[in-house]
């Protein structure tokens, strides 16, 4: 009996394993992609910033 549980929780480990680190993983490229997005359109803000005060885009 102790046996087969030994075995069955390592089986259940080694299954949650690689699901627990594609969750991980899927998380990191959540934060990621929002995080880029976010800095590009403050990129574009600044950029919008810029040309409205440079005297080169003045008429």
């Amino acid at each position: 009996m102790s046996v087969c549980a030994v075995v069955v929780i390592g089986l259940t480990t080694l299954a949650l394993v690689p699901l627990l680190l594609g969750l991980g993983l899927l998380a990191a490229w959540l934060v990621a992609a929002l995080l880029l997005g976010w800095a590009g359109l403050e990129g574009l803000a600044a950029l919008e910033r810029w040309m409205e005060n440079d005297p080169r885009f003045q008429r």
